[in-house]
């Protein structure tokens, strides 16, 4: 297994702690003036499971090829 295909399991497993997010107390915040606590976290997680699909698709993948 290469080192990008290990770093590859690690941040899928991040983003999938990241996901579960047990370890957040929900409660009624407003960042920014209109955005609920918990949207602006979905919005953020989906963010940095774009950059990694991304990244996974262009150095991960191309690497097994």
């Amino acid at each position: 297994m290469s080192l990008r295909a290990r770093v590859a399991c690690v941040l899928g497993v991040l983003l999938v702690v990241l996901r579960l997010d047990f370890w957040r107390n929900e409660r009624p915040v407003v960042w920014l003036g209109w955005v609920p606590e918990e949207l602006a976290w979905r919005l953020g997680w989906m963010g940095l499971a774009f950059l990694y699909l991304v990244w996974f698709c262009a150095c991960v993948w191309e690497e097994d090829r």
